[in-house]
């Protein structure tokens, strides 16, 4: 058996000890949300245009702010250039926005970085993390009830493989196909009321099933761990949080359930009652159509106006 067990996990070891260059695991998931991760790798890495303010969620995020139409309202505002970027990535995980701000700041500065937060915080780690993670993110996302360690160990694995094979046969490097600046994901839909409606009944029925404070610490502690570095990240490198507050159509939630602890760490941002009243606004039940979000980015535009007035600065 040690026989046998030794050289499969000397050679575990030796591929944890690779780290696959960025433009290989960024290309790596292409389908993977409109292949918008080889877009944020092509943003970051290869974009000449600055980055001054960026905001960082989840798809609510990349349906919601329209950036092209905040750059433009800012910079008139302020008088000078901005730029602007949503990086707003499919389904909630706080691991992977870590690992993609951990990027940014090596490539570029944001001085404002607005973060995504939902009526709960994310209980799970993103299932693309482990591919766009180095090996040090993969063994210390080890934080108690991170349920997808395992399988993010094994994801590790299998990229490191994939990117020993290309370096092996010196497959050609993929090459990217967006040159947008900007990361908006619009939407003509307009959501069925029946899509409404069920949305509205599965709130009413997560809201009469209230946790304890004790257990709601338990669940979100692995997204806490990971967001808290994110704000410890941004402090660092100088740049302000603000905390965005996207709630889907069926909650009713003023605010998120956890609206203390986030504003123990920075302002929270509130959109709007009316942005999210009207039906028409929906193009389903998590996320605002194009009307919507010109409304909600509208109102995302003057309060950033207004703050960097007051701040005088960025």
């Amino acid at each position: 058996m040690a026989v046998f067990c030794f050289p499969l996990l000397a050679g575990v070891a030796l591929l944890f000890s690779v780290n696959p260059d960025k433009q290989f695991t960024y290309r790596f998931v292409k389908g993977e949300c409109s292949n918008r991760a080889s877009w944020i790798y092509d943003r970051i890495f290869l974009a000449e245009k600055e980055l001054d303010i960026l905001f960082l969620g989840a798809s609510q995020t990349a349906a919601t702010v329209d950036d092209a139409f905040i750059e433009k309202w800012l910079t008139e505002s302020a008088g000078r250039p901005l730029s602007v970027v949503n990086m707003g990535y499919c389904r909630g995980g706080r691991d992977i926005q870590y690992v993609m701000l951990k990027d940014v700041y090596v490539h570029k500065k944001p001085g404002l970085l607005v973060i995504e937060v939902t009526e709960e915080e994310p209980k799970k780690s993103h299932p693309v993390f482990p591919y766009l993670g180095e090996g040090r993110d993969l063994f210390g996302s080890a934080v108690f009830f991170n349920q997808r360690y395992p399988q993010a160990l094994w994801k590790g694995l299998v990229i490191r493989f994939e990117y020993v094979k290309r370096l092996i046969f010196r497959s050609p490097a993929e090459a990217g196909s967006h040159s947008a600046d900007h990361g908006f994901f619009p939407s003509e839909a307009t959501a069925d009321e029946a899509v409404l409606s069920q949305n509205r009944s599965t709130w009413t029925n997560r809201l009469a099933r209230r946790k304890s404070l004790l257990l709601l610490n338990m669940e979100t502690r692995y997204s806490r761990h990971y967001l808290e570095k994110m704000v410890s990240m941004a402090e660092a490198n100088r740049s302000k949080v603000i905390f965005l507050y996207m709630r889907e159509s069926g909650s009713g939630l003023q605010e998120p359930v956890m609206a203390d602890y986030y504003r123990s760490i920075a302002p929270v941002l509130i959109l709007p009652d009316s942005v999210f009243a009207n039906p028409a606004n929906w193009s389903d039940a998590m996320h605002l159509n194009t009307s919507g979000a010109a409304l909600a980015s509208e109102f995302i535009a003057e309060q950033l106006a207004r703050q960097m007035a007051l701040s005088g600065s960025d």
